[in-house]
């Protein structure tokens, strides 16, 4: 039964952290806070990310992938622009732009992913591991067993470019302090 052919009265209007669905993906936790019978878009996701945590450089076809962070600090790169988003900062980076991020703080960081389609969602139930241990995935958890790269372009976000690694995100901030 879809989503939308769900009797409102059998919906749940709330979802609580702990019994929301989630996956461990690609080295994050995913949880969807969309109630269990409602719609799937918008698709709402809180995803944790680990410090140093940073998807590769990808670019959303048809998708504004946005966010509110929630806890941690992360440097996002969305084409030739870079700033540093704050617990309350809200980030929207327009599809057909490459972007990425990564997470600067000790502590990790918590998004509230907000999209209109749930092409992302899609992605992540194709790649996750489904999981009811709301933590992030251990360094040995089984690795995923697709082509990240192909099952990424599949669901409209192809990958790129690479991750932004440390050296990177000092480079960037450092142009960014040199044209304050």
């Amino acid at each position: 039964m879809s989503p939308s052919s769900v009797d409102p009265v059998d919906r749940t209007i709330a979802t609580v952290p702990t019994t929301s669905r989630a996956w461990w993906f690609l080295g994050t936790l995913a949880v969807l806070r969309n109630p269990v019978g409602a719609p799937r878009t918008p698709a709402v996701i809180e995803l944790t990310v680990p410090p140093g945590g940073s998807p590769p450089r990808h670019v959303h076809e048809s998708l504004d992938d946005a966010f509110l962070l929630l806890d941690g600090e992360v440097v996002v790169r969305c084409g030739d622009e870079t700033v540093v988003a704050t617990p309350g900062s809200y980030v929207v980076l327009p599809h057909g732009v490459e972007h990425t991020f990564r997470v600067t703080s000790s502590t990790p960081a918590r998004l509230l992913l907000v999209h209109a389609d749930d092409s992302f969602l899609q992605f992540i139930e194709t790649v996750g591991t489904p999981t009811t241990e709301h933590r992030l995935p251990s360094p040995d958890e089984p690795a995923v067993d697709v082509d990240v790269v192909q099952v990424s372009a599949r669901h409209g976000a192809p990958i790129v470019g690479p991750s932004l690694e440390e050296d990177d995100v000092r480079a960037l901030l450092a142009a960014v302090a040199g044209t304050a």
